[in-house]
């Protein structure tokens, strides 16, 4: 199963995340992960008459990042969680596509992502508690006005075409675009117009450029055609 972050990185995973399924046009399904950042070892609040079941368990592992709900949940939008996870500074995990009649059916898959998921953060680096405490960096991004940002974005959206139609994917294009995300209100939906606009041939630059045309609509709190192009938007099942 291929994790895509939409908003955090795998490299660093927060040790919280959001992370939804798309079932046919319109279902996701969403559930929460969490790691503990203080380790314990579960069987200390184990009752006594339960211990021996968990003899031989490496609950280390298995306890690593838990999901919750247990079995995800239908969720009113992707927008939905982008906005929560912009608020509560959670990674944002796409967790693939699935064809399900009911949410139970999910549980083989939740747990699989919790695995990669608590993989992951054991894999990233462990703050050391003697280091002193890193003074964020700013982004290059933060003293620009909305209108510039949007700019800004038009261009990173030309590269980043550019280096689809050559086969090869710009990261540091993507990771520019991530980090305007981040300065930028959730109605852009930056994250979503990455994606589109990594999508290969007519169908991602048709996608793009309906996400870009949004943006100027919203700058200029032009209304009356947002509909028109979500429509649009929602025909592509982005």
């Amino acid at each position: 199963m291929n994790l895509i972050f939409e908003r955090g990185s795998a490299d660093a995973p927060a040790g919280h995340a959001l992370v939804y399924f798309r079932s046919g046009e319109s279902e996701v399904y969403g559930s929460y992960l969490i790691v503990p950042p203080i380790t314990f070892d579960p069987t200390d609040f184990t009752p006594p008459a339960l211990a021996p079941l968990l003899q031989g368990l490496d609950l280390g592992n298995t306890m690593m990042a838990t999901p919750m709900p247990p079995l995800p949940q239908i969720v009113p939008s992707v927008e939905y969680l982008m906005a929560l996870a912009e608020r509560r500074h959670d990674d944002l995990i796409f967790a693939g596509n699935i064809v399900v009649s009911s949410a139970a059916l999910l549980m083989p898959e939740i747990a699989e992502v919790a695995t990669q998921y608590g993989d992951l953060y054991q894999q990233s680096t462990v703050p050391d508690p003697q280091a002193p405490v890193p003074v964020p960096e700013t982004s290059r991004y933060d003293g620009l006005s909305e209108a510039d940002k949007i700019r800004e974005l038009t261009s990173l959206v030309g590269r980043l075409r550019d280096s689809v139609r050559t086969g090869r994917g710009d990261t540091e294009v993507t990771d520019q675009m991530r980090l305007l995300a981040d300065t930028l209100p959730a109605k852009y939906r930056v994250l979503q117009l990455t994606r589109a606009a990594q999508r290969p041939g007519e169908e991602g630059q048709r996608l793009a450029e309906l996400y870009l045309e949004r943006c100027y609509k919203l700058l200029r709190e032009d209304y009356l055609d947002l509909e028109r192009i979500d429509r649009e938007i929602d025909a592509f099942g982005d």
